[in-house]
């Protein structure tokens, strides 16, 4: 009976290890490759700014086009489909977020005018990056949108994003508006949660 068990245990263990080597054999080398071979998808995704005429102009986008991949905003603003982010339609938005503050999903941030940023100011647009403001007012969760990390921005990284912003091709898709959940009934949690604050002062 020992002997047995002492058999089992060995044709167990050596499934087990055999198993082990296989998961190693397959999944991806994530020590063997460079961290940018992982982001190339998201980060050629983002359009190119060489169709801008204007030196000047072109430059400025370039950075915003910097920015905007370095902050891993196609990271929330993609087009969820069933066979993954749509990157066709860049930074087009519709990516649902389900908060304890309520339901949002990530907007349009192309230069649509009717679905997108070109019904929006440039001062709409930056108070949004540096204040989580909304031109209605509310302020988006931190845990939604983490404006909370563009607050350093400077006017002219700000201004950046939003010329490259404006240069994207316009997608026209429709967003939601937020859904608020229940008001907060403990006192004080609004203004912890969010600061209560506009960062954003137009120059």
């Amino acid at each position: 009976m020992k002997r047995w068990l002492k058999r089992a245990a060995l044709v167990t263990g050596l499934v087990g290890v055999a198993a082990f080597l296989a998961f190693l054999y397959f999944i991806p080398p994530f020590l063997f490759l460079a961290p940018e071979r992982f982001s190339e998808p998201q980060n050629s995704a983002a359009p190119s700014v060489d169709g801008i005429a204007d030196p000047a102009e072109r430059r400025i986008a370039e950075r915003g086009r910097y920015l905007v991949v370095t902050s891993g905003c196609i990271g929330c603003h993609h087009v969820p489909t069933p066979q993954g982010p749509d990157f066709a339609r860049y930074l087009a938005g519709g990516l649902k977020f389900q908060t304890r503050e309520g339901t949002y999903v990530s907007r349009n941030l192309t230069p649509d005018t009717a679905t997108g940023l070109g019904r929006r100011s440039d001062i709409e647009v930056k108070r949004v990056l540096k204040s989580g403001v909304f031109p209605d007012g509310h302020v988006v969760s931190h845990r939604t949108m983490p404006w909370g990390s563009y607050t350093a921005y400077t006017e002219e990284d700000l201004h950046a994003i939003v010329v490259y912003l404006r240069h994207l091709s316009p997608v026209v898709h429709a967003i939601p508006d937020p859904q608020a959940a229940s008001p907060m009934s403990t006192p004080g949690a609004i203004q912890e949660a969010y600061g209560g604050r506009d960062y954003y002062t137009a120059p």
